[in-house]
């Protein structure tokens, strides 16, 4: 009896160590990499894009979203409705009291042609609404357009 608990002993001891010895660089928890991207550093005209268009949310600048917005663009919901983007975001910018957007852990990566945007939201207004969002958007002339937005309520219903 003695000699088997000093073997589990030796055992969970090694077990142990081999363990807390799990590679670096999102390796971890057995051994399995890490899923989560790592820190947002955001810049280029996508950014700058997708900061201008939260300004122009929060002053209800309308004309300004029509031209990022393209005119066929789509709005997919978390819930499964597809959307006209425009016609979702006048509804957003027309509301009483007017809704604030502040965005967080902004994303943005871009080609020749196209790009993307992915963030975290909070917009206030007659109640409090997070979640997540993204865009994609193609390149018209000199100008960037949102083509597809997509925007995820956060529903938290505990831990992932």
């Amino acid at each position: 009896m003695k000699r088997s608990v000093v073997v589990v002993l030796i055992v969970v001891g090694l077990a142990g160590a081999v363990l807390a010895q799990a590679p670096a660089g999102g390796q971890g928890r057995g051994g399995r990499p890490n899923i989560f991207a790592p820190p947002a550093t955001p810049s280029g005209s996508i950014a700058d894009l997708v900061n201008g268009i939260v300004t122009a949310f929060n002053n209800r600048d309308t004309a300004y979203l029509q031209k990022v917005i393209a005119p066929d663009a789509v709005w997919l919901d978390e819930d499964g409705h597809h959307l006209l983007a425009m016609v979702w975001m006048n509804r957003l910018t027309s509301a009483n009291p007017a809704k604030k957007l502040s965005i967080t852990n902004l994303r943005v990566q871009n080609w020749d042609t196209a790009g993307w945007a992915g963030f975290n939201y909070m917009m206030e207004g007659a109640n409090q609404v997070k979640g997540t969002n993204s865009f994609v958007f193609k390149k018209t002339g000199n100008d960037w357009q949102i083509v597809l937005v997509h925007g995820a309520v956060d529903t938290t219903i505990g831990a992932h």
